[in-house]
């Protein structure tokens, strides 16, 4: 079972409007066809006589999600549909472990198989679970979701050998007995286990068997009635119990689309999306004709979010500069006094993010345009952004208002009018038109451009909602005569589907067509990415995970990430400190704490205390802060948080990699260490310059490989 090299783009952010699903469920006894030679365990064993009798079971072929019939899959399944035609089908997947085949989508084709964990005894539970993979894969499977239900049996669950490694921005919920629930560890995730019983079955009129399907299904139907509820359960997973307490009697629900309607769907649907690479498929990109465009350098741009520092912040006295105004005395990244080179080729910068604040434009036009607001002397592309004006029907601006703005503010490149294809809004009927407006904007974008002699650089949106319709966008922007197109709506995307739309895509570049895919910036896909034609890209990841990942905040070239230290100041009174004080603690008290957790780190950067002596001062403080936000402490997880913040520390203490990064951030003694403290903007957002200067330290590094390779080729 290879895996590919590619990771999913992992979503980091305090408030998700519409939360990625993934349902993790188990295979049933009763299944579609009941051929009488069915696989058996040991044909699972071999695979040469796997591939024989799957062969000779060609005929009940059939994908994952269709073969299984039992109670649980079924009303799992409706429950899917619901949510599907709510929200859109790419918002929920299902994976379901299998005893033969592991952990599998729901489109995998599979041959009938009589192998189920619930007949083996624990040890055999294990030792099958480990040979399937099933840990592996769930681990992988899990990033880039933000709620994840999991509807497993007993010793399907066991399979899993949780925990496995989680982010505080996602949330599990556990459908499980009380024989289970000791099994259950959802890591630095939010939690909700709901433990069923045969008085649930019967409060709920539904078989024992099949009550998880049921339950997820009653959810998905109240979800369908009240769209903002997905995203409460998302924040505060509580809110299930009670939801599910308030149901007296639940019916069967008539659902929009049938299960029956939407396997047909599936069967039909050409643009049928593979939900995982092996390491043959990335070689078999490679192996495709390379793109017409190759020959264009690859750039990146970062997207420009008001991200910046006060240049003289006092770190020792936690003092900012005397008679310092944010927004005229900060300073970004590239200008001199943070790093002499700036580490991106370009900045991308969004009308909307521009008109959030109201003096910024006025700002701009003071400062004599886009370029020297932002002290920077490389290239600037603008665009809308769509993603602030997705909710309303359509863009709040019109084609010669932004050929306008793009031009009167100096701008390098101007992107047209586009609106998002993603979420609820990829269902039939708002696609097409969002699709058709996108289209047309783009071709009075460049038509008007033209005829009136705008200076900048015309860039056309290609938005679609299957590799086949975003293929079909951009062969009508090449023949409106754009010589660069921009992919927009892959931002959440994984790689594994932008590689699909990238390969119908490349087919109708020309050897002059630049392309640019909106929010998407994966090191290990470059390789991939740069084959299919991409000569752009942007994205603000480095810089926000230093202060949105939950653990990976400050990285290092290597490619390993280490987490931060995290001390909160006591006087700026976040949630947490406030409700320690209300809790009966001193501020005298937290206050001595934290400083001694400042004094610590420092000591240790300049060697003059030992390592386990300056972790035992960071963690007196930092144990406090597991106090939730309502206030509630649950030992288990404080335990728990205590346990991982340990390992995390004592992890990035034993290398000290600040001391070892060659970047102007880390060798200057007044920063230093202090960029390893999780601890205000000025230190977080320094964090993340340095993330974006070791992100564009490997991207060079992938450029001049490239380059070498080209060089060897021509010789």
């Amino acid at each position: 079972m290879t895996k590919s090299p590619l990771t999913k783009p992992l979503v980091s952010t305090s408030t998700i409007s519409c939360p990625r699903i993934l349902i993790i469920t188990s295979c049933t006894g009763k299944k579609h066809h009941n051929a009488t030679n069915q696989l058996t365990i040991e044909d699972f064993k071999d695979t040469e006589r796997l591939r024989e009798r799957t062969e000779s079971l060609s005929e009940f072929s059939c994908p994952s999600g269709q073969m299984y019939t039992g109670l649980q899959h079924l009303r799992l399944m409706e429950g899917v549909d619901i949510l599907r035609s709510h929200f859109g089908k790419e918002v929920v997947d299902v994976k379901i472990i299998s005893a033969g085949y592991g952990l599998i989508p729901e489109d995998k084709a599979i041959v009938p198989y009589s192998v189920t964990f619930n007949s083996m005894k624990n040890d055999e539970v294990y030792s099958w679970g480990n040979y399937l993979r099933i840990h592996e894969d769930f681990q992988q499977e899990i990033v880039g979701y933000n709620l994840i239900f999991v509807l497993l049996g007993d010793k399907y669950l066991r399979t899993l050998k949780l925990p496995v490694k989680t982010h505080s921005h996602q949330t599990f919920i556990f459908f499980a007995s009380n024989k289970s629930i000791n099994y259950i560890d959802s890591g630095n995730a939010k939690l909700l286990t709901l433990t069923l019983s045969n008085k649930s079955a019967s409060r709920f009129s539904c078989a024992l068997v099949g009550l998880k399907g049921h339950l997820l299904k009653l959810i998905a139907t109240e979800v369908g009635r009240v769209p903002h509820l997905l995203e409460s359960i998302y924040n505060n997973p509580e809110i299930l119990e009670e939801l599910l307490n308030k149901q007296q009697n639940p019916l069967e629900l008539p659902l929009g689309i049938s299960f029956s309607t939407e396997r047909k769907l599936n069967s039909q649907n050409k643009s049928h999306r593979k939900s995982k690479y092996t390491e043959e498929d990335l070689r078999s990109i490679l192996k495709l004709p390379v793109a017409v465009n190759q020959h264009l350098t690859m750039q990146y741009f970062i997207p420009e979010w008001d991200d910046k520092v006060d240049a003289g912040y006092d770190f020792l006295q936690d003092k900012f500069s005397p008679n310092r105004n944010a927004y005229k005395d900060d300073i970004y990244a590239h200008e001199e006094k943070i790093y002499e080179k700036p580490n991106y080729d370009g900045i991308l910068v969004s009308k909307i993010v521009v008109d959030k604040r109201k003096s910024k434009k006025n700002d701009i036009e003071t400062a004599g345009g886009i370029q020297k607001y932002l002290k920077f002397s490389g290239e600037i592309m603008g665009d809308c952004g769509a993603f602030g004006y997705i909710k309303q029907p359509e863009p709040p601006y019109n084609t010669i208002e932004i050929l306008d703005y793009y031009e009167r503010l100096g701008f390098h490149y101007g992107v047209s009018i586009d609106h998002l294809i993603v979420g609820p809004f990829a269902q039939p009927g708002i696609r097409e038109e969002r699709y058709d407006l996108t289209l047309r904007n783009a071709e009075e974008f460049i038509s008007k451009h033209q005829k009136f002699g705008y200076t900048f650089t015309p860039i056309g949106v290609a938005q679609g909602w299957s590799p086949e319709t975003y293929a079909e966008a951009v062969k009508k922007l090449v023949e409106m005569e754009y010589d660069y197109i921009a992919i927009g709506g892959v931002a959440r995307t994984p790689t594994i589907e932008i590689l699909e739309i990238l390969k119908e895509v490349y087919q109708h570049l020309t050897s002059k067509t630049r392309l640019h895919l909106f929010g998407v910036g994966r090191i290990d896909a470059l390789p991939y990415f740069s084959h299919l034609g991409v000569t752009s890209f942007d994205s603000a990841s480095p810089l926000r995970k230093a202060w949105f990942d939950a653990v990976e905040n400050y990285h290092t070239l290597s490619g390993k990430a280490y987490a931060a230290v995290r001390i909160p100041f006591v006087d700026k009174q976040s949630q947490r400190i406030k409700h320690l004080l209300s809790s009966g603690y001193e501020r005298e008290t937290l206050k001595q704490l934290e400083q001694e957790a400042l004094k610590a780190i420092r000591e240790y950067d300049k060697g003059n205390i030992s390592l386990d002596e300056s972790l035992n001062k960071l963690l007196a403080y930092d144990e406090l802060l597991e106090l939730p936000r309502d206030g509630i402490v649950n030992p288990t997880a404080k335990a728990r948080r205590l346990r991982q913040h340990t390992q995390l520390y004592r992890e990035l203490l034993e290398v000290k990699p600040w001391q070892e990064c060659e970047c102007k951030i880390c060798q200057n003694p007044d920063c230093r260490v202090e960029t390893i403290i999780f601890r205000g903007n000025d230190r977080n957002r320094r964090r993340g310059f340095h993330n974006t200067y070791v992100f564009y330290k490997r991207f060079q590094q992938f450029l001049n490989a490239e380059n070498c390779n080209i060089d060897s080729t021509k010789e």
